[in-house]
Parts: C-alpha cells; structure tokens; sequence
C-alpha cells in the first residue's frame, strides 16, 4: 500500500464518532443455540440488531464533540466522553458496567448521570466492568467487583446459607464507586477482571491474580481446604502499588485479556501475565507474575515514553523511536507460527501511526489520514463495507474512512469504533457518511441459570440463559 505525506498535528477540538460491526449486544461472541441459527426467531433478531459494515455516525451523537472513545480487548460495551466531560456508555449490560445504576442493555449511547459533577478525561472497559479517569486525577470504577477488579479495597461477600435454586451472588456496583488510590490519576486500562492505573508515575494494580497480570510477584494461589486439591486465586481488591517499577515512572499502560503491558520514562517496556502463545515476548511461553522488561527495546531501539501500545487476547505492540515503527508478538493470527519476541510490522513501516486498538482477534490502526483494520472478525467491524471482506489476515484501507484524519480507534468483541476530526473533514464529506440507529426495545440482562446436567461437574459446565428476541413495532434501520 502506498504512504502518504505525514500530516502536520493540530489541537484536538473534539470530533465525530463512528461506528462498524454488531449491535446484538446480547449475542454478541456468544454463538446460537445448536439448531436455531436459522429460526424465525433468530432472523428476527438479526434484522432488529443488524451488523454495521460501513463506518456510520450514531444518530444519537451526531452534532456532539465527541474527545475519546473506550473500550477493550474482551469489552462488549462501549464508552465516550464529550468536549464537556460527559460519559456516554452503551452496549452489554449483565453486570452494571455501563454504570446507569441497572442491568438494563443500552443500544443508544446513555450519559452516566453519577458522573455529572464529574469531567471525565479517559477511560478503559474490561469484560464485565468499567475505569475511568477525572480531570481532577481520580478514578472512579463500576460493574463486577467479583475479583476486586474495581480497586474498591473489599469484596462483598454473599450470605453464607444459600437457598436452593438462587442466583450465585455476585459483587456487583451498578453505579460508579471512586477506587482506593493516591490523589494525580492519569491513566488506566482494564483486562478481563483486572484494572491497571498510573498514579503520580507510579503503576498501581488490582483484581484477579491468576495468571501474574496484576505484577505483585505471585499468583496469590492457595489450597481452598486442607483436604481439598480445589486451588483458588486470592483477589487483591485494593490497588497496589507494583513493586518491580515502584522506581520507575510509568508513562504507558495497556492490558490484553489476561496480561499487562508498561512503558517508562527510560525507554524500557515491560511485559507480564499470561505467556501463552509469546504475548509477553519473552521468547518462551512462560507466565511472569512481576514486570519483565522485553530485552529487544535497547541500545539503539528504545521506547518513547509517549509510545503507542496496544494488547489484544494473545498479542502485543509497542511503538519505538526508530522512526515511529510499530513491532508486534504474539498470537497475530488465527493461523500460523506465534512470534514469540518483538518484530517490525511491516505492513505500518514508514506509516504515522497515532492510535491503536485490540480486539479479541482483530486490530485497528489511525495512521497518517487512514485507518488500517485487519483479524478474524465476525459482525463487520473492520468496516470494509458490505461487498468487502468479512476478515482480512494482513493489515488493509478502510477505504470510506481513506482521507480522513482520525484521531482515535477502539475496538471490542465484534466492534471498532473510530473518532473522526470532523471539522478537518468538513460539513460535505461528513454527510456522505451513513447514519444509523437501533430502535429495538432495550432488554434486561441475560439471567444466569445452572445447568441441571452441569451439578457437580463444576463451574465450566454452568451455562446461560440466552436473552430472549426482542418484540418491537420497528426493525433497527441499517446504515443507509
């Protein structure tokens, strides 16, 4: 693919969200029932909820200076915040984490009303829970607590007698709860249950410790009795300062489903979690529960404290300071050899990347005036349109965004989301972009139910009851 001139950087004013991918919030990542992909019910729903293949603006937000957008690499909900400070969360809703106080799916962008007194700079989105980040350097978290992945420093436990035929108790904070840190907050990233924060330069962590992601040195395993082989994880419910970069400031954060990625001011980057399939880039498949600095950023090729770093379930980037290249490692594809230590991405050589984002198996990239998309997707969401590929192995144009300028990307479970400028792009290009809107009723949260063939055979075995179709008068019109 050809390389533009970089353009010059201009100051950020706000601009216009778009939106590619799924919209069945309820179903999205989940497959169909064996058997009823193709029932009348189920055509219903994908015509009520129907894949977004072109980048389109929400009729909801059209006019609204959008500053970022948020989500994440196991996410299926969606965060942005406006030039005034207001979050707008929609998406999946099973746990509270889009943080309107219920457990009600929002298909509609929705202000977080707790929020109001409150200007929210950044944020981050993990599978079932939100973080965010205040002008005035706090941070405020919300959905399940159930790993202490809120850094609310405790864990509600459940009654002790159960009754049969309950729900299994859950902590869970509909609304958001300010976490337990030290005052000058400026960043955070969430993992599956895990939440990450700098804090005065400093790496704070909290939630689950199961693979190392949270970089305390240990995996907090124990036996659950002595005459038991069950091995539980301890939560760490309060942020904790990670101690192997407690001398270091801490510039870049970044977390995959299950590990943790760290830039310092020293032009280090350090990897830790889950080693499967190279993503820490340490050239074995080996968890590490403390920081590991990745060996091939040094000497020459170092790390600028302002790099773009990205993580998706199994993989990793970081940007260097020669010339701006973006290296890659880990799962990269569904197929294929894992890269187990740091490469140059060749397809961004020469490129002027400004945002990257993750999904599960799928990456989005703002460079120059393009955005690049590629992975294994499954509703649409690299947004090459509805006579385009619906996956793409190497990194290509998004051909309806090509000479826009986009500030930034965020991708989640079958979704990208993209910030265009604009007042660059101008009030005749912006109209040719599509709009959308879902008029489905919104629903209550898939209920969690216990298998009756799944007794004893522990908690894998448990399963979900699917959200019912949605009844509506009106079909959720598609980007026209």
């Amino acid at each position: 693919m050809s390389v533009p001139t970089p353009a010059a950087p201009v100051e950020w004013k706000g601009g216009e969200l778009l939106f590619a991918g799924g919209t069945d919030w309820a179903m999205l990542g989940r497959a169909a029932a064996k058997g009823k992909k193709d029932t009348p019910e189920e055509l219903e729903r994908a015509a009520m909820f129907p894949n977004v293949l072109l980048p389109s603006k929400m009729k909801s937000l059209v006019g609204i200076k959008i500053a970022f957008i948020a989500a994440g690499p196991c996410a299926v909900h969606c965060m942005a915040g406006d030039m005034e400070g207001r979050l707008y969360t929609w998406g999946r809703n099973e746990k509270g984490q889009l943080g309107h106080g219920d457990k009600v799916q929002r298909n509609t962008p929705k202000i977080v009303e707790a929020l109001a007194n409150e200007f929210v700079v950044s944020a981050s989105a993990g599978k079932f829970h939100s973080s965010v980040v205040t002008k005035s350097g706090a941070s405020y978290t919300w959905g399940l607590n159930q790993q202490g992945q809120l850094g609310m420093g405790s864990i509600k436990k459940g009654p002790t007698q159960v009754v049969k035929g309950a729900p299994k108790f859950e902590d869970m904070q509909l609304s958001p709860v300010k976490a337990s840190l030290p005052v000058g907050v400026t960043a955070t990233a969430c993992g599956a249950d895990f939440t990450l924060w700098i804090a005065g330069g400093k790496l704070y962590a909290a939630g689950n410790p199961q693979y190392g992601q949270i970089g305390d040195g240990s995996d907090h395993q124990y036996n659950a009795k002595d005459s038991s082989i069950s091995i539980v994880f301890d939560a760490q419910p309060k942020p904790k300062l990670v101690p192997d970069l407690a001398t270091k400031t801490v510039t870049r954060i970044a977390c995959g489903t299950n590990h943790s990625v760290a830039v310092d001011s020293e032009g280090s980057c350090y990897t830790w979690g889950c080693g499967n399939y190279g993503r820490l880039g340490h050239r074995v498949q080996k968890d590490e529960f403390a920081p590991k600095k990745v060996e091939e950023f040094r000497g020459r090729i170092t790390v600028p404290p302002d790099a773009i770093v990205a993580a998706g379930s199994t993989s990793t980037f970081c940007q260097t300071t020669i010339g701006g290249q973006m290296y890659s490692w880990g799962k990269l594809k569904t197929s294929g050899d894992n890269q187990m230590y740091p490469n140059v991405l060749m397809d961004l050589a020469g490129w002027n990347v400004k945002s990257m984002a993750c999904g599960p198996a799928t990456f989005a990239v703002s460079a120059d005036n393009s955005v690049i998309t590629w992975g294994a997707a499954t509703n649409g969401e690299l947004g090459y349109g509805p006579s385009g590929r619906k996956s793409s192995a190497n990194p290509d144009k998004c051909s309806s965004l090509e000479g826009l300028s986009t500030h930034q990307v965020a991708c989640g479970a079958g979704f990208t989301m993209f910030l265009v400028d604009s007042e660059a792009a101008g009030e005749e290009r912006m109209a040719k972009i599509p709009v959308f809107e879902i008029e489905a009723p919104e629903e209550e949260a898939a209920v969690e139910e216990e298998d009756p063939k799944a007794k004893g055979k522990g908690k894998a075995a448990a399963g979900k009851r699917k959200a019912e179709p949605a009844k509506a008068p009106a079909k959720g019109k598609k980007a026209k």
